[in-house]
């Protein structure tokens, strides 16, 4: 693939500038008028590299269709700078970032954080009603918009689903943090099945096995939140919703990232692996 040179994006009611990095399929300057999918990937410095590397891998070997990948997050030049950026960006509004009740108290203790402003709403337009509008103008986009996120970028993908129903069809969600905020995502998706009778999308959502090992990320509750979180959509029985869930043997909540992307793809995109022609010809 193609990776264009990063620009700047400033979104309203956001008091920080973002970097979006787009990635061109590799046939996409010579492909005419084809139009792609496009994947969106949150937290783009540190998750764009892999995401694009492994979709090239599975292109190649015929296990997903190319598609556009634009990712976006804070400068790569301030490092770690930008984690506390994502914090605001990815939380929905709510009293603060703990979970409810006793872990709330638990994960207090280990990290007080102060107060902060909860920008997922703002950063939800900035994606859908600023940057897409934008780069559809420049670049051939397919109607098919997939979000991929990770952790707190999980907690966001998982909110967008639910607070702006329609915005992505297809969703990659790993090691969500969907107890964060005082369970503001079960408050959308509660507020969201009052009013819906269904959820049209596909999700693709996973954690490792291994972060009940560790004590901060079992007391976030990223593998029961999943788990509940899978049980909930199929309770509700919504006719258009594709869902697997995997809770990944022997991984934890980094090693995860490769298998979540690679499986992910592959499950998100399953229907288009069939009409595939080979990418290079037998020998």
């Amino acid at each position: 693939m193609e990776i264009l040179e990063p620009f700047s994006v400033q979104g309203e009611g956001i008091p920080h500038p973002h970097e979006v990095i787009v990635a061109l399929p590799a046939s996409y300057r010579v492909s005419g008028d084809r139009a792609y999918p496009v994947l969106w990937v949150l937290d783009a410095p540190l998750m764009m590299r892999l995401t694009v590397a492994t979709l090239d891998t599975l292109v190649i070997g015929n296990m997903a269709p190319e598609m556009i990948v634009i990712g976006i997050g804070s400068p790569a030049e301030e490092g770690l700078g930008g984690v506390g950026r994502r914090i605001m960006d990815f939380s929905p509004p709510g009293p603060d970032y703990y979970p409810a009740g006793k872990r709330g108290e638990a994960w207090r203790a280990l990290a007080e954080l102060p107060d902060f402003p909860h920008l997922a709403d703002a950063f939800g337009s900035l994606l859908i009603d600023q940057l897409r509008p934008q780069l559809a103008e420049r670049y051939r986009f397919f109607g098919d918009h997939a979000l991929f996120g990770h952790s707190a970028g999980g907690m966001f993908a998982a909110y967008i689903m639910f607070a702006r129903p329609g915005s992505f069809s297809k969703f990659l969600i790993g090691s969500p943090y969907l107890d964060g905020v005082r369970g503001a995502v079960w408050d959308a998706e509660r507020r969201f099945a009052g009013a819906h009778q269904d959820l049209d999308v596909d999700l693709f959502l996973a954690a490792g096995e291994a972060e009940v090992d560790d004590y901060f990320t079992a007391l976030s509750g990223m593998v029961s939140s999943s788990a509940r979180m899978a049980e909930q959509l199929r309770v509700r029985n919504y006719p258009g919703l594709e869902m697997r869930l995997r809770l990944m043997p022997g991984e934890e909540h980094h090693t995860i990232v490769p298998r979540l992307v690679s499986e992910g793809i592959r499950f998100l995109w399953r229907e288009n692996i069939a009409e595939l022609p080979p990418a290079f010809p037998g020998p």
